[in-house]
């Protein structure tokens, strides 16, 4: 008996012990978002059966002490999918991943909106604009299926925005302005995808700290760097490859950068002997001859110091482009054109931007940067053999502060001024550039130009503006901007841009805006500068007026409409037949007119969509002759449709979009007839005689893209595969009519037809 009471002494000792051995067991459980590696807060871990749970904190990190000893662990966090995980003996920590739901896509995230102004601007996500068909994975390129804009032609680095042309446009990255948006072939924006923030686009009627334009602005914000470890991007698509790098500059959650760079590798694979054979017209005797593939690259780098409540941003952002090829084909209608056609552009962009906000009442933001455009062309020779050629340089040191008050929660006042100082080395031996006026423009017969020396511009624009909330329903913003511009050679000129705002808001979520708004521009370079063109040019000026509705049909779906009118007067017109300085006049009145209508689904649950609609007319007059016609950017119609969304069942993790667009043709002017330069002379060269300026139309252009997509999640890193199949009926889109190198093909001329099925693709791995 003493021996049966002594072994359950013992054994109940020993259960004691283990007991106590599971009470005292501890873990720390960390809950990651798969693919990313970022910390998820807030989600609930759950031990064993349920005995014991907890929240995550910032970090995603749980401490458990003195539990039972865990074989199972839960964790359920909103948006992403339940996990539930065996638990290894002795472990005293795991680090879990959680799958969202939805893929969303990443590059653009508009969490709130920087700007108040609501009239005339779109604001799109990520998903709506990298994951669109036909965007390539660009969300600067995707704006061209926006309403109101229009590429100026394809492979344009422009776009026409309201019946404005493609030059009368603003664009902003990081608050300061950028040499060009778009490379050569307009395939690639030159800002990485991956790193801008939001994008704000006024389609007019734009406040006055954006500067001087007759058209619209395009302000993308570069978003700031990832601070929680060290990441790394790697691409490759179609045409070009690309790296980022991006993280911690010290101590995690503090400063942190960014630095990353693209380039084309067409030039790498293909020879010039190749690329003139792939993209050769069969008909020409004598075709044209690439000696250089178009290249281009991009670069971006950025350092954010971390301030309390602000910040500053130090980054460069630099471009460029280069080409290179030999012209025959046109050496029998317009012989000066025939040889060596080289063209080399770039631009740097180094700058400082400070946010702050001072207390609940005052905060401002400051840009100071260094603008440096450089571009070198060389296109065909004279009689003497001597090539033409023009070489341009800017060097530009901008500046512009902006301190905003509010004195109470209802109003605000803003205060600043843009001013730049501008270096321009000019060498040009050339005729002047052919314009969107001229149907007729032939090289070898214009006047040509030499000009070598040293421009220097000076600009200042100082702005005020005021918003103030009248009622619940009532605000009204008005802005005044009054500008000062010099250039070595005699153009001065000065002018004030008043601007007005009305909004009012109808229960439960209908919005009315009327905008009104004095908008100029300055001439052109070569417009105005002494011996080449009229130092005593106006500015040109139009007139935005605008009136729109935007209604919240439900929490998914949105509908915006608006009408415009843009009158222009003082616009340039040339007068070949006048030497300089009466060359060029401000005797070209404009008119611009349509209707808006963009209605979009909020994204959620990895479904995108839009319907865009835009009905334009846009004419010019030229006030000498009393010629009224078309504007070459005039597109009556035009009708865009995107939706996109997951795959159902096992393939949720893949994606599809789609992108219909429909448009009506563009006007041209034909070719009627053609007669020797010198009558008689058989030996002479065939000279075109046009038809009405742009009495004609294009055809009507109809277009399918589509998009499919796949992403692979690892732990912290992940894996992106695209294919955006860019007009999949091989629709024929015709940008013009060739009539022969000599004009015989009047009667029956050539379509030159736009790009075809295009298969555009991308792999990116993230980790």
């Amino acid at each position: 008996m003493n021996n049966i009471s002594r072994y359950i002494t013992v054994l109940f000792i020993v259960m004691l012990l283990n007991m106590n051995c599971a009470l005292a067991a501890n873990i720390i459980v960390i809950v990651k978002e798969k693919g990313s590696g970022v910390p998820i807060e807030g989600a609930t871990v759950v031990i064993n059966e349920g005995d014991v749970y907890d929240e995550t904190g910032k970090t995603g990190k749980i401490e458990f002490s003195d539990i039972a000893t865990p074989n199972k662990v839960k964790v359920l966090a909103a948006g992403f999918e339940t996990l539930e995980e065996q638990v290894p003996q002795n472990r005293t920590k795991i680090t879990l991943y959680l799958e969202p739901f939805f893929i969303e896509g990443e590059g653009l995230k508009v969490s709130a909106e920087r700007l108040v102004e609501k009239a005339s601007k779109l604001t799109l996500s990520s998903a709506e604009l990298i994951k669109s068909a036909g965007s390539g994975g660009d969300p600067l390129k995707a704006i061209t299926a926006l309403p109101g804009i229009i590429a100026t032609s394809e492979g344009s680095a422009e776009v026409y925005m309201r019946g404005s042309n493609g030059n009368e446009n603003i664009t902003w990255v990081n608050n300061a302005p950028v040499g060009y948006l778009y490379h050569f072939g307009g395939f690639q924006s030159t800002i990485n995808p991956a790193l801008i923030e939001d994008i704000n686009v006024f389609l007019g009627g734009f406040p006055v700290q954006y500067g001087d334009a007759l058209g619209g602005v395009i302000d993308a914000k570069l978003r700031a760097p990832k601070n929680d470890r060290m990441r790394y991007k790697f691409d490759i698509s179609t045409i070009t490859s690309s790296f980022l790098i991006e993280g911690p500059a010290g101590e995690t959650g503090g400063d942190s950068f960014f630095i990353a760079g693209r380039r084309s590798y067409l030039d790498l694979i293909f020879s010039p002997g190749d690329a003139s054979k792939a993209f050769a017209d069969d008909d020409e005797d004598d075709p044209d001859r690439i000696l250089l593939v178009p290249r281009f690259y991009d670069f971006q780098a950025l350092y954010r110091h971390q301030l309390n409540n602000g910040y500053l941003d130090s980054y460069l952002f630099t471009a460029g482009d280069e080409m290179e090829m030999e012209i025959r084909s046109s050496a029998k209608s317009d012989p000066q054109l025939a040889g060596e056609a080289r063209e080399k552009i770039e631009y740097q962009t180094a700058g400082l931007t400070w946010q702050q906000r001072w207390n609940s009442r005052w905060d401002s933001i400051a840009t100071l940067a260094y603008i440096h455009e450089k571009s070198a062309a060389r296109l065909g020779r004279d009689e003497l053999g001597e090539s033409f050629y023009a070489r341009v340089g800017e060097k530009t040191l901008y500046l512009q502060p902006e301190l905003r008050w509010s004195p109470q929660i209802d109003s605000q006042f803003s205060v600043g001024l843009d001013s730049a100082y501008a270096e321009i080395p000019v060498d040009v031996y050339a005729p002047r550039s052919n314009t969107e006026d001229d149907p007729n423009f032939d090289f070898t017969s214009q006047k040509k130009y030499r000009l070598n020396k040293m421009l220097r511009a000076n600009a200042i624009s100082p702005f005020i503006k005021y918003r103030q909330q009248w009622t619940k329903r009532l605000s009204t913003q008005l802005g005044l901007r009054h500008t000062n511009i010099e250039l070595t050679g005699g153009f001065h000129t000065h002018k004030f841009s008043p601007r007005a705002t009305l909004e009012y808001k109808l229960p439960p979520d209908t919005l009315l805006t009327a905008t009104w708004g004095q908008y100029i521009q300055m001439p052109s370079g070569e417009e105005v500068v002494e011996s080449f063109g009229n130092p005593a040019l106006l500015m040109t000026e139009a007139e935005h007026r605008i009136l729109g509705i935007e209604h919240q049909i439900n929490p998914l779906y949105s509908v915006r409409a608006e009408i415009y009118h843009k009158p222009m007067k003082n616009l340039v017109i040339v007068l070949d037949e006048n030497d300089p300085p009466d060359n060029y006049s401000n005797r070209g009145t404009g008119e611009a007119y349509g209707f808006d209508l963009f209605i979009k689904r909020t994204p959620s649950q990895g479904k995108i969509g839009w319907i865009s609609l835009s009905w334009a007319s846009s004419r010019r007059t030229n006030e000498i002759t009393g010629i009224t016609r078309d504007f070459s950017g005039d597109q009556p119609l035009t009708f865009i449709a995107v939706w996109g969304q997951p795959f159902g069942g096992n393939w949720k993790r893949w994606d599809w979009s789609i992108k219909a667009q429909v448009n009506s043709g563009r006007p041209y002017t034909a070719i009627i007839d053609r007669n020797r330069e010198v009558p008689g002379d058989s030996t002479s060269r065939w000279i075109a005689t046009y038809g009405k300026h742009n009495a004609e139309r294009l055809p009507t252009y109809y277009k399918v893209d589509l998009r499919i997509g796949r992403e692979v999640l690892l732990k912290e890193s992940k894996l992106k595969v695209y294919l955006d199949l860019q007009n999949v009926t091989f629709a024929k889109n015709i940008v013009e009519y060739d009539y022969g190198n000599e004009y015989e093909k009047i009667n029956n001329p050539t379509e030159v037809t736009g790009m075809s099925f295009f298969p555009f693709f991308g792999v990116e791995v993230e980790f």
